[in-house]
């Protein structure tokens, strides 16, 4: 009797794929930070103070004015601000007053010096008024061209150590006929009023000391009030 023998067919099982690794995009490196630049202050920007007949202007190197400071307004910020840029405290004299002018601290700077006044004693009748510049919170006072390599002018140029005869060639000059104050070139006019009653125009300017024996300007003062009719 004849066997079948049976065929056993092998099914080859196919590989499943491996799937390809996932690249990972690596992250940015960070960009390098920028560090601002820091800012600079208006004040450290001074190059000179200009005396003008109603603030002292401090002005940087192109002539451009930073910062006024008011002859009306408080002397504490105005004495903070030169101290600021000339980094050292002012020497202190005290001056007595008169019956034409207040107490006055005197600030120095070398050759700057800034004058408070003080409304006490027999002017303390004038503490509460509105400053003028007839009677302001402080004037200044030029007794040299510059401090700390800060330079001290005035609107035309003129400075302490000028050649006198140089101011005096100037076509701009104006002479206060009672000579109770020195020549000036920068000024303005504002309403004043006489003992009587009587309103008029004045001046108050930026005067200079000194004569032609002098040979120079020996000092830039500012406000100066401008008496034409005589000496307050």
């Amino acid at each position: 009797m004849a066997t079948m023998t049976g065929c056993v067919v092998t099914v080859p099982v196919p590989d499943l794929e491996t799937p390809a690794p996932t690249s990972v995009p690596s992250s940015a490196a960070p960009s390098p930070s920028t560090a601002p630049t820091p800012a600079v202050e208006p004040i450290e920007t001074v190059v000179a103070l200009v005396a003008r007949p109603e603030s002292l202007e401090l002005r940087d190197a192109a002539g451009t004015v930073v910062i006024e400071l008011d002859y009306l307004d408080d002397a504490d910020a105005a004495i903070a601000a030169i101290e600021e840029i000339l980094d050292a405290a002012p020497v202190d004299e005290e001056l007595r007053g008169t019956s034409h002018f207040p107490p006055t601290t005197v600030h120095r700077w070398g050759v700057l010096e800034l004058w408070e006044n003080r409304f006490v004693d027999r002017w303390a009748f004038a503490a509460d008024e509105e400053r003028t510049l007839s009677q302001p919170s402080f004037h200044v006072v030029f007794r040299g061209a510059d401090v700390g390599g800060v330079a001290l002018s005035t609107q035309h140029g003129v400075s302490a150590g000028s050649p006198w005869a140089v101011l005096e060639a100037m076509p701009d000059l104006q002479v206060n006929p009672s000579m109770c104050s020195g020549p000036y070139l920068d000024y303005v006019e504002q309403e004043r009023m006489r003992p009587d009653g009587t309103v008029y125009l004045g001046r108050i300017g930026v005067d200079f000391g000194g004569s032609p024996e002098d040979g120079v300007v020996t000092d830039v003062r500012a406000p100066t009030p401008i008496f034409e009719d005589g000496c307050a």
